[in-house]
Formats: structure tokens, sequence, C-alpha cells
């Protein structure tokens, strides 16, 4: 897992959902924690220090990790009870889908004629400035 991957899957999945002001600044919250602390699988935080430290109410707290949850950026586990603190989780980005190779032949290999990139939207009418 590659702290520039998780910085580029968040902004891709932010352009699609427009995360909310609390849902990011948690999710940066977490990613430094997690990097505080070695990148443990799991990372342990009580919820009334989390919301104190990221400065949000706890009922924001929950609502913004459970749309970072649907959102598969991570993965928790509730406290219960006293001291019992909240694991979290940063999830690895799901590979995303590769776009094939732009191969665009620029001769037509029947004629033996160069199309000047007809193929790729360019208009060639012989003139200078095209």
């Amino acid at each position: 897992m590659n702290l520039f991957e998780l910085f580029a899957n968040f902004w891709r999945l932010d352009d699609q959902q427009s995360f909310s002001h609390s849902e990011t600044r948690l999710y940066f919250f977490l990613l430094n924690v997690a990097n505080r602390s070695f990148w443990a699988e799991w990372i342990e935080y009580p919820d009334k220090k989390m919301s104190a430290n990221a400065n949000m109410s706890l009922q924001v707290l929950k609502s913004a990790r459970d749309n970072l949850k649907s959102a598969e950026l991570l993965d928790f586990v509730v406290g219960g009870g006293f001291r019992v603190k909240t694991k979290y989780q940063i999830l690895a980005p799901k590979p995303a889908l590769k776009l094939s190779h732009y191969n665009n032949k620029t001769k037509d290999t029947k004629t033996k004629i160069e199309n000047y990139g007809k193929g790729k939207g360019f208009v060639h009418s012989g003139s200078d400035f095209d």
C-alpha cells in the first residue's frame, strides 16, 4: 500500500461521491495516525479522542466513518463499553480499470497512403495551419 495511491484513490472517489469536509478530514486524520503507527493492519483509537482531535462531534464522526466505509476506503469495528477503542483499517485501493492502449495505425496498410492522423480526430486539409 502506497500513500500516493491512497491519496489518488481518495480524490478519484471524491470526484464521484463528493465527500464532505468532515469525511475528508477524518480520512486524512486516519492516514496520519496509520503512518505514525507504522501502518499496522488495525489502528485502535477512542471515539471521544478522535472527535476532539478531528474537531467534529461524535455524531458527525459516526456518520463520516459510515460513509467512508460504504465508499470502501476504510473498515472499522466499533468499540463497545468502557475503555474499548474503535478499531480502524485503511483499505487498499481496488485496482482501477485499465484502459486499453491507444493503438491507432498511422498508415493504411492496403493502399500504403498516410492518413495524417485522421483516426485521431485530426483533420488534414493541406493548409499550413493544421
